[in-house]
């Protein structure tokens, strides 16, 4: 089974308050969208002293990392793609057979 999602770079905000910090940082938000989830905006921060043609580049690294984070914290006690399908089957509305 395969969902439809997509990650946008919606806004770049430039020298930004970052809380607890005394630099200025960029914001860069991104648009979550996939199927059956409701979207997300993601804030990343980029600090000011990497090159402006690589901020964009740098945002999607940091947030690959974060994005690899919570696929971690899920993974622990969660079924595999059969069991769920095995479930689903036992429990799905007869319209849907």
């Amino acid at each position: 089974m395969h969902f439809d999602a997509e990650i946008k770079n919606i806004e770049i905000y430039k020298n930004q308050e970052r809380p607890g910090f005394h630099d200025k940082f960029h914001k860069v938000r991104f648009l979550l969208q996939s199927e059956g989830i409701k979207p997300m905006t993601v804030d990343i921060w980029v600090h000011p002293n990497y090159p402006e043609e690589n901020m964009l580049k740098v945002a999607k690294t940091f947030l690959h990392r974060r994005l690899l984070d919570f696929v971690e914290l899920t993974s622990g006690d969660i079924y595999k793609p059969e069991e769920v399908d095995a479930i689903w089957q036992s429990v799905k509305p007869e319209f849907l057979s």
